[in-house]
């Protein structure tokens, strides 16, 4: 069941929404039933991670993947949902909690986020041992894999602590394992941020380059599963 385009509404950053046409703004995204999703506040405090499903009319309906009950929510308090449509874009809205239960919300006045609210999310924090490899367009000696730090990381990149020296523009394989039960993930790195820190160690900001759509959707899920498991052991 697919989420008709003309119910959103796109909002430029800092800007006041408007109404979109009649076959919706440009970026508007396609929304399917099934896709996962993280639901912040409009501070980016993560509250949960879940399932929507389109109701149709411009309300999408919330579940827990695992059917623990969802915090309570405020009638006409307002939400922002962020994921990954079936193409693997990103996409990112504000809307506001209709009906709700300890089971479900339903969200509505939907309206598109664009631009920085689009390019940069599921970032989560990890600080996991991994390793580099140079490759592609590396200008420094030596080839062998060394051990580094996964800060954190999202579908598009990482933050990577390590001792090699790259510049910007160098790429390195980046191997780490995210989830004990799942194979490695194997992916090349490009350095778009240098973060000197102590210890002769730097930060390296870095989007991932040729991720296929299975890969890309793996590493989300490895994502959503690592937020799913730290929300469950903060409720403890």
């Amino acid at each position: 069941m697919r989420f008709f385009k003309g119910t959103l509404r796109a909002v430029p950053e800092k800007a006041a929404a408007a109404p979109g046409g009649q076959g919706g703004p440009k970026g508007t995204p396609e929304l399917s039933s099934g896709i996962r999703v993280e639901v912040l506040t409009m501070e980016n405090h993560l509250l949960f991670v879940g399932r929507l499903k389109v109701l149709g009319g411009g309300v999408l309906e919330l579940r827990r993947d695992t059917g623990d009950p969802l915090p309570q929510a405020l009638y006409n308090s307002k939400v922002k949902l962020r994921g990954f449509q079936k193409n693997s874009q990103p996409f990112c809205m504000n809307g506001t909690v209709g009906k709700s239960s300890r089971d479900f919300w339903q969200v509505e006045n939907l309206e598109i986020l664009q631009n920085r609210e689009n390019r940069s999310f599921f970032r989560q924090n990890t600080d996991l041992d991994a390793r580099v490899m140079p490759s592609g367009h590396y200008r420094g000696t030596g080839r062998e894999a060394t051990e580094c730090k996964v800060l954190d990381i999202s579908a598009g990149g990482a933050r990577v602590l390590s001792r090699n020296v790259y510049v910007e523009g160098d790429r390195f394989q980046l191997e780490a394992e995210l989830l004990p039960d799942e194979r490695p993930f194997s992916v090349v790195c490009q350095v778009l941020r240098i973060t000197p820190r102590k210890g002769f160690k730097y930060e390296y900001g870095c989007k991932f380059e040729a991720l296929n759509e299975q890969e890309q959707q793996r590493l989300l899920r490895a994502v959503f599963t690592i937020q799913r498991k730290i929300l469950q052991a903060q409720r403890e």
